[in-house]
Parts: structure tokens; C-alpha cells; sequence
């Protein structure tokens, strides 16, 4: 199964599920589609769309998935890669009216560079990554949590 995360932001996400119709209907794509699509609206014959899933059914459908192809948001890409999910991450851009700004963008590239997932870029094709992700391994996530929080720590015991 392919869980596809288009995260809950308020303004529609059509891209990816475009190209992964495509992909459905060419019979590249021949398994399972589950979509948690959010506020894009989209009918389709090959994906199951689900706009907003309850956190622990999503974490158990992304348990479950054997690719997980999400927008580039912190919170799903953090979730799918601490259970080691194979990950294919598509920036939601402000160009196409798709966010507000290009931060997602930044988090594409930064964890890319991490191996955290496979990123799909504007210039290439979801069958060329969906060709590559058995062969891919992705780096463990590593957090930085504990040392943020120890600084903070750190920092309101000095005052």
C-alpha cells in the first residue's frame, strides 16, 4: 500500500495526486492508494481519499504503508521517517498557490541531504523515484530535540 500525506493546510495540494492518477492509470502504480487529502478536494477511481484521519489510525496506516508519499511538512515527514518508512517528498510551493511561502521547500532540501527520503523535485518524474525507493535506505532519523531543550534549560537557569 502507498500512503499519500497532503497534510491538513487549508489550501488545495492537487500536484502529486495528479501525476500518482497518472501513474494508477497507466497500471505503474497497481497497488493500494490511501490518500489523506486535507482540504484538496479530488474524485478519483484509483485512490481512496480520506480528507482528515484520526493521528492513530494514520500512524497505523503509515505502519502499514510500504511507500509513503508525503507534502513536505516537519510533522508527516518526522512521523513517517522515525518508523523507518522508505519516503517520497514533494515540496508544496507558493508559486502554484499551494502555501504560503516556500518554507516547505527548505525542509525538502535539508532533509534530502540528511538521506532522510527520496525528493521529488518539479523536474523529476514520480516513476523514476517509485523505481528507486526498493533500492533506497534511509538514514535513522536523528532528532534535536534533547539538545534544544537542554540549551533552554540552560539558559532560564542562568537568569
Amino acid at each position: 500500500m502507498i500512503l499519500v500525506l497532503l497534510g491538513t493546510f487549508v489550501t488545495p495540494f492537487e500536484r502529486p495526486l495528479i501525476e500518482i492518477e497518472k501513474l494508477c492509470e497507466a497500471g505503474t502504480i497497481a497497488e493500494e492508494v490511501i490518500v489523506q487529502s486535507g482540504h484538496t478536494i479530488m474524485t478519483s477511481q484509483y485512490m481512496v481519499m480520506r480528507p482528515f484521519i484520526d493521528p492513530k489510525e494514520l500512524t497505523e496506516l503509515c505502519r502499514e504503508a510500504r511507500i509513503v508519499i508525503s507534502h513536505a511538512g516537519a510533522a508527516s515527514l518526522i512521523g513517517a521517517i522515525q518508523l523507518g518508512k522508505k519516503v517520497i517528498a514533494i515540496a508544496r510551493l507558493s508559486k502554484y498557490g499551494e502555501h504560503v511561502d516556500d518554507h516547505q521547500l527548505e525542509i525538502l532540501e535539508k532533509f534530502a541531504t540528511l538521506n532522510y527520503f527520496l525528493p521529488w523535485r518539479e523536474n523529476v518524474a514520480l516513476d523514476s523515484l517509485l523505481n528507486e525507493i526498493d533500492d533506497f535506505t534511509p538514514a535513522a532519523f536523528v532528532s534535536n530535540k534533547p539538545r534544544i531543550m537542554n540549551y533552554l534549560a540552560d539558559y532560564i537557569d542562568s537568569l
